[in-house]
């Protein structure tokens, strides 16, 4: 099933497993089976299952043999969704806010671009002096 993990807690306290492949979920909960948690005197008890919140956890210690980044990669593309652009909805006229928030951003970049001249004349008249 899943790949064996140490998990160090916010609390001084760890449990390490097996995690359920089918048992991770976006919000990080982390589900194991065949857990022992260990607390801080180092005591261990068994756990058949045993889920961890996201909140928690401190550190994941995962195994070397995995590569985290192709195993991210990996997950993202099996549970992610890709993103379907918006298309627009209305066509013809646009409404009064939308040309006086087109009209307002052209100023906004005739305003930078003036700027930009501005610094540039300037430098050149400094560096002529």
């Amino acid at each position: 099933n899943g790949a064996s993990v140490l998990i160090d807690l916010r609390n001084e306290q760890s449990v390490a497993g097996r995690i359920n492949a089918t048992g991770t979920d976006g919000y990080m909960n982390i589900h194991l089976v065949e857990a022992v948690f260990i607390d801080r005197n180092g005591l261990q008890y068994p756990f058949d299952e045993f889920m961890v919140r996201p909140r928690m956890i401190r550190q994941i210690h995962i195994p070397a043999y995995i590569e985290a980044e192709s195993a991210l990669r990996e997950w993202l593309a099996h549970v992610c969704r890709p993103v379907k652009k918006v298309q627009q909805s209305r066509k013809g006229k646009m409404t009064y806010k939308e040309k006086r928030a087109k009209l307002r951003h052209n100023e906004v970049l005739n305003e930078i671009q003036k700027l930009k001249q501005d610094q540039a004349s300037g430098g050149s008249q400094k560096s002529t002096n």
